[in-house]
């Protein structure tokens, strides 16, 4: 750890009334930043089930929604349907690196690039799916600008089974061996967007989507 960076979080310490880590609590978290085989120990055990499954049930315990596709060109035509079938209509916004995919323009008006806000759905890419709590990690950049995350009603998330971990631990680990630069924003997003506020009555889309939809790329 740089010294500016102790500082800084000697500080923060500080200022919440905290003493310093104790040398155990200082040992587990190098544990879990290096990755080691021993961090096991300290995750959560799964419930049965293959991971898959075990992503889709939380998921859907967070109100999202999965449809499962045999390839990435079924995408174009899973969006359209799903226009269809929540009576929505174009122009919806598309992550630029979904725009090599065949989409019908007239069905769809699609716009690729950030959302301006007047879209009811936008598509983008996950970098990596949480099977641990059925989360989405999605990382900025041009390729996926982060409005497409939170300004439409309905936001679809393309997701390979490939890029599916068991834990939050490893998409962290994931994201630390990608090549290149950190994006400016990672975003975990765990179900639809809600509030409580209100009487203690679950309300969604608060802040964001009220609807998140998982298009599965076997």
């Amino acid at each position: 750890m740089s010294d500016a960076r102790a500082k800084i979080l000697a500080a923060v310490r500080r200022g919440l009334g905290r003493d310093q880590l104790s040398s155990a609590t200082r040992d587990t978290l190098a544990l879990r930043l290096r990755g080691d085989a021993g961090e096991t120990m300290l995750r959560p055990q799964l419930p049965p089930g293959s991971l898959p499954d075990v992503f889709r049930a939380r998921l859907e315990a967070a109100a999202g929604t999965l449809e499962i596709l045999s390839d990435e060109t079924g995408v174009p035509g899973q969006v359209a349907r799903y226009l269809v079938n929540h009576q929505l209509a174009g122009p919806i916004a598309v992550a630029p690196s979904l725009q090599a995919l065949d989409w019908p323009g007239a069905a769809l008006s699609p716009r690729f690039g950030r959302s301006h806000g007047g879209e009811l759905l936008c598509v983008s890419r996950t970098f990596c799916a949480i099977a641990e709590t059925g989360s989405l990690m999605l990382l900025s950049g041009p390729e996926n600008p982060t409005s497409l995350n939170f300004l439409p009603d309905h936001h679809l998330v393309v997701v390979h089974a490939g890029d599916l971990v068991s834990h939050l631990e490893d998409a962290w680990m994931r994201l630390r061996a990608r090549d290149g630069d950190w994006p400016r924003t990672v975003n975990l997003i765990t179900g639809p967007s809600r509030t409580a506020d209100v009487e203690q009555t679950i309300q969604l889309g608060a802040h964001g989507p009220r609807s998140l939809h998982v298009l599965w790329v076997e």
